[in-house]
């Protein structure tokens, strides 16, 4: 009973250790960015047909990412209460129940704008300023959140190994590269502070203070199971 204690003891501590790091890794890592630098693009008539946009990314993960698309969304809600109002206007003039109200705002614009942003690769610690498009004439949706999904990515740390622990890149539609994404609005704090230029000698740094901080944490990690494997020796010599 003494011996399963105390390997069991040393194995729970272990256990602790491990979990720890990886909640706090987990809480440290993501792959911020933003949408900034909307610029209205107007025809020979003068006619908002599209927008110029800038999404700025930065890598705080110790994954380097590679062939990801996201698949961007704003959602008009002002352009809804118009609908609901046309419609309202449209059933009390043409005596209409209001599942058979119509809106000619509803049949010739859309409620959303989408697009697909392909992002470059990014290294850890590494910033990265995509400069792309959308066909709308709403410019002004582009400063409200968006809503996002990855619809490709593949993912690596510098152990080669993918998000899920598993050898290789980790290639997903979504998943753990959807989680891994997290944008920031002007509402955040962050989308002023974290976002800023990255010279080369601050990047080496943090790259070397990844490498130390990963080689000290698996050197803790192995004193502790070395302990716990003498310790559950000792006690088993000990009973022979």
């Amino acid at each position: 009973m003494n011996i399963s204690k105390k390997v069991l003891s040393a194995t729970a501590i272990l256990l602790a250790t491990v979990n720890i790091h990886t909640a706090a890794a987990a809480s440290d890592s993501a792959v911020l960015f933003k949408i900034h630098d909307i610029s209205p693009i107007k025809n020979s008539e003068g006619e908002v047909v599209s927008c110029d946009y800038s999404a700025t990314f930065y890598n705080r993960s110790d994954m380097t990412i590679r062939n990801a698309t996201l698949d961007l969304n704003w959602k008009d809600t002002a352009i809804e209460g118009v609908i609901e109002q046309e419609k309202k206007e449209d059933a009390a003039k043409n005596n209409r129940s209001p599942a058979r109200a119509r809106s000619t705002t509803e049949r010739n614009t859309d409620k959303n704008i989408g697009t697909l942003l392909e992002v470059p690769t990014i290294k850890p610690a590494k910033q990265v300023t995509v400069q792309s498009r959308v066909n709308t004439d709403r410019c002004f949706l582009l400063i409200e959140n968006v809503d996002f999904k990855v619809q490709s990515c593949n993912a690596e740390n510098a152990q080669g190994r993918g998000i899920s622990g598993s050898a290789g890149k980790a290639r997903s539609g979504g998943g753990a590269c959807n989680s891994l994404f997290s944008y920031v609005s002007p509402e955040d704090p962050q989308y002023y502070l974290e976002f800023k230029a990255i010279s080369v000698e601050d990047e080496k740094a943090e790259i070397e203070k990844q490498r130390e901080k990963l080689q000290s944490e698996n050197e803790e990690l192995y004193n502790q199971t070395v302990t716990a494997i003498d310790a559950a020796n000792t006690i088993v010599s000990g009973i022979k």
